[in-house]
């Protein structure tokens, strides 16, 4: 904890965790109490829906005239400068940086242009293993035995004259917006769509995108790219971004580049940037939506993906939902293993540990917590909450874990630190939409067993169907358990 606190309190100041006051004051003072968390549920309801609602209509009807004004002023500029520069000044008015980049993909990209490419780990065939579903008449809606599939090399290429947006998977050049080919744009929606940073002409091959006209346009010579759409979340940022500095600290010629960073991550992702930042490298924080043109961008092609959302009007019997809608490349997981376990897990903590996570989240909800944590105590179970302990606690905590019991949540990424052989066993209400082999197939690329016990959703609980609470049946997690 005081390796912690020191970090935060030598943290540039963009990359303390910046809260706003009145989410400070439901962090420090109201998150305790099930009726704020209740209120709050209720009010980020709405301001999702409404956020939809200006993404369905207000948003690409700013674009579209942002669009139009924009081609005016370009065919004016010939003819008559000073109207050129009112349609410019028009187009400023709606608020926003506007520009349009024609959608490349990587290989696309690599193909093309002559490119500096370094290899950080090779394409691979991989042998997940599915996981045990209880009750026994869910498992019908889960492939069984073992499902083969390639992952994808992973690359650290080098972009000339580029630009990064915190908060962000795409890089930009001056007309391509640079993207990673595992995508299904048809039915994929990005977090920078639904957040209101791009939108994506899917027929057209087109992404308008929207940069904050009030955040200063950062220069620097060179970095190596870490921003990520999803960063700030505690499993995103185990498996999606902290994989690719452990696989690129490794080659000796990168070593001195900074590292552009999402501003205001969680102390305990801090925390694990300072483990693996083991080069000191300068940290470069961005705000999200802010700018950043680097001269020699290097960026790192996926060591994970799973879809942020769907398309809305999608139904769920047309997305056949299998093992591959979630990609993690074997290599860099245990690269990250490798760098941190002999740091942290210093072998005191007894092994054979029963872990409980408890889950403080209003969103999937556990009606009958009590009566779950009451059964498991009886098994010899110790309950934790996570997020109370310093990353470095976390990573000792989990590397004696011999079975762990949780709903399906950040806090369980965790398991990439428990030893080969741990049992996870995951509580989740079942869902079409959910992709249940997330955590499947982190567990069977680690060695570990992975049961699900899938409850029926809570009715009355008007959360996205993925979100809903539950109320799990004691007998068929003490089945799931083996006890």
């Amino acid at each position: 904890m005081a390796t912690l606190l020191y970090l935060i309190s030598m943290s540039p100041p963009d990359m303390k965790e910046r809260l706003h006051p009145i989410r400070r004051l439901y962090r420090q003072y109201l998150a305790r109490y099930a009726w704020a968390r209740r209120i709050k549920s209720v009010v980020l309801g709405a301001w999702s829906n409404s956020r939809h609602v200006w993404r369905v209509i207000a948003g690409p009807l700013r674009y579209h005239i942002q669009g139009v004004l924009y081609t005016i002023s370009q065919h004016l500029e010939a003819y008559s400068p000073a109207a050129a520069r009112l349609a410019r000044r028009m187009q400023q008015y709606l608020g926003a940086r506007l520009s349009f980049f024609s959608m490349v993909s990587w290989p696309e990209y690599c193909a093309t242009d002559k490119v500096a490419i370094c290899a950080l780990a090779p394409a691979e065939t991989v042998a997940l293993t599915m996981p045990s579903v209880y009750p026994e008449y869910h498992r019908q809606r889960f492939h069984s035995g073992v499902w083969t599939t390639v992952v994808p090399a992973v690359q650290a290429i080098e972009i000339p004259d580029a630009e990064v947006m915190g908060g962000c998977d795409f890089v930009f050049t001056r007309t391509q917006c640079l993207h990673h080919d595992l995508y299904k744009f048809e039915r994929d929606l990005p977090a920078e769509e639904l957040h209101g940073m791009i939108i994506a002409y899917r027929r057209k091959n087109l992404v308008a995108r929207y940069a904050k006209a009030h955040e200063p346009l950062e220069t620097i010579s060179e970095a190596i790219s870490l921003i990520g759409s999803a960063s700030a979340n505690y499993v995103h940022w185990l498996t999606e971004t902290a994989p690719k500095l452990a696989l690129i600290d490794e080659v000796e010629n990168l070593r001195g580049l900074p590292l552009i960073i999402d501003a205001n991550l969680h102390p305990n992702i801090l925390e694990s940037l300072h483990w693996l930042n083991a080069n000191g490298r300068k940290l470069i924080p961005l705000k999200q939506g802010q700018n950043c043109k680097v001269d020699k961008l290097v960026s790192i092609t996926p060591v994970a993906y799973v879809p942020f959302d769907y398309l809305r009007g999608i139904k769920p019997e047309s997305l056949k939902i299998d093992p591959s809608w979630a990609m993690f490349v074997p290599c860099g997981l245990h690269m990250l293993r490798q760098k941190l376990l002999p740091l942290l897990a210093d072998g005191k903590n007894v092994p054979g540990r029963r872990l409980f996570l408890r889950r403080t989240s209003q969103l999937r909800q556990m009606r009958n917590a009590k009566e779950v944590e009451a059964a498991l105590l009886d098994l010899g179970f110790q309950t934790i909450e996570p997020e109370s302990f310093s990353f470095s606690e976390q990573v000792d905590l989990f590397s004696t874990a011999e079975i762990i019991v949780a709903q399906a949540g950040a806090s369980l990424g965790n398991m990439i630190f428990a030893p080969e052989g741990c049992h996870v066993v995951i509580l989740s209400a079942w869902s079409p939409f959910s992709i249940y082999y997330y955590f499947s197939n982190l567990a069977s690329i680690l060695g570990q067993r992975c049961s699900y016990v899938l409850c029926n959703p809570d009715k009355t609980d008007h959360a996205h169907p993925a979100h809903k609470g539950l109320d799990v049946d004691i007998h068929t997690l003490r089945e799931a358990i083996g006890q």
